[in-house]
């Protein structure tokens, strides 16, 4: 069709971006958070226990307002498994409804599995905002209301040796890091979770944003933008076309 090479431009980048927030929900320790540790836990102890965590992005932090997404891709780095024992799970990520509280806490009493006695505003197992009365509509999160239930992207995690893994991109993916780039006022980012949380042993420990090292969580994103300058000549073409439909069809 004619009006096709009206259409302007696109140019294809890529950009890697970095968490912004990101947080342990810690089931053995409901009140207790670990939100300045240089990691954070996901799946099941081998006491039977659940660990689910928060990871945030910014994607308009470097990404034009009118860039479409094609591809989103997160990288973990896993750095500890059960001792005591294994077992391998998919885990996937889901997108969260509801804002959530990062906090500075670091753990130093223990390994840091258990957290420490969170401070005001921090995430737990129970509460999105420790000591504001905004909780979980369930311990951990509820489907639907404080995660979505659609599951954007998962990775079969063994261990530490297999690291780091790959959430590959998919139809999801891609929707979340538009919905956030064109709604910023929606982006409360992913929530990790073992898909065999009845399973003991699959609990993983991964590097978070805190990581001295750099072996930070990223998050892969390409996308395209309309070539600069194209868009004034864009639409100057499509006047021109239309004006020239009108004028053809003016009764003589």
């Amino acid at each position: 069709m004619a009006w096709l090479s009206f259409l302007p431009p696109l140019i294809a980048e890529e950009v890697i971006l970095t968490p912004i927030a990101d947080a342990t929900l810690i089931e053995r320790a409901p009140g207790n958070s670990s939100g300045g540790a240089d990691f954070f836990n996901a799946g099941t102890t081998q006491v039977g226990t659940r660990n689910r965590a928060l990871i945030q992005f910014n994607p308009s932090s470097q990404i034009p307002a009118n860039a479409t997404i094609t591809s989103a891709t997160l990288t973990l780095q896993v750095v500890r498994e059960p001792a005591c024992g294994f077992a391998s799970s998919a885990f996937g990520i889901y997108r969260v409804l509801r804002p959530w509280g990062e906090g500075s806490n670091v753990p130093v009493d223990n390994n840091g599995g258990l957290g420490a006695p969170a401070m005001f505003g921090d995430a737990t197992w129970t509460s999105r905002f420790t000591g504001t009365g905004q909780d979980w509509a369930a311990p951990g999160g509820a489907p639907e209301i404080d995660y979505s239930s659609t599951l954007s992207s998962a990775a079969v995690i063994y261990g530490v040796n297999e690291s780091p893994y790959e959430f590959e991109s998919t139809f999801d993916t891609v929707a979340d890091l538009q919905l956030w780039l064109n709604h910023p006022e929606n982006n409360f980012g992913w929530m990790l979770i073992s898909q065999s949380e009845d399973t003991p042993f699959t609990a993983r420990r991964f590097n978070s944003r805190e990581e001295p090292f750099g072996n930070v969580p990223f998050l892969t994103v390409d996308f395209e933008v309309p070539e600069p300058g194209t868009l004034a000549l864009w639409g100057l073409g499509l006047i021109v076309m239309v004006g020239g439909r009108v004028w053809t069809r003016r009764p003589r």
